[in-house]
């Protein structure tokens, strides 16, 4: 039943997220915050694992015109997929510098035939491992960036890890509307 629950409400989210009337609360913020506080949620994950994020944030603030929840909620899905799919004992890297996020771990790697499709609904990475997800959140992720003005990028290779991005312009950084 839970199972089911989270797949009907992550299909709402992303029905309410493609809708273009939908609100979304936009307010100036450092985008340092609502990256740390995923950082933070994502780092009680890794303990388990043993999995240490890294972050290294720009050295002056970046003003962003932005849904703090939403862009948490965002960064958070690729931090969680980061270190679901890494193995114990490796790191996690998190960077931020003005008009770009990215998110690089030390996984098994997308085969290249599976990366156009990385961001559709229901998609989710094949491999031997049985993983929980309903393969909505990066399809969710990729809405919430768009609604921001930002792109949403993966460079992978099997057995090399991935490297997610998050890029905009740097007239966003002003307050410019998305």
């Amino acid at each position: 039943t839970r199972t089911l629950q989270r797949l009907v409400n992550d299909l709402m989210e992303l029905a309410r997220l493609q809708n273009a009337d939908f609100p979304m609360q936009k307010s100036m913020l450092s985008l340092a915050e609502p990256l740390t506080d995923a950082v933070r949620s994502a780092s009680q994950m890794a303990q388990g694992k043993n999995i240490r994020i890294r972050t290294t944030l720009a050295s002056e603030p970046i003003p962003f015109l932005g849904d703090y929840g939403r862009l948490r909620q965002m960064f958070l899905t690729v931090l969680d997929n980061a270190v679901k799919y890494s193995p114990e004992d490796t790191v996690v890297t998190v960077m931020l510098a003005p008009g770009e996020v990215s998110v690089r771990d030390q996984g098994p790697g997308i085969p290249p035939e599976e990366l156009p499709m990385l961001f559709d609904r229901f998609r989710r990475a094949r491999d031997a491992q049985p993983r929980e997800g309903s393969g909505l959140g990066l399809a969710i992720a990729r809405q919430i960036a768009q609604r921001h003005g930002m792109s949403i990028s993966v460079e992978s290779e099997p057995g090399q890890g991935s490297l997610f991005r998050f890029t905009w312009p740097i007239s966003l950084q002003d307050g410019a509307p998305a």
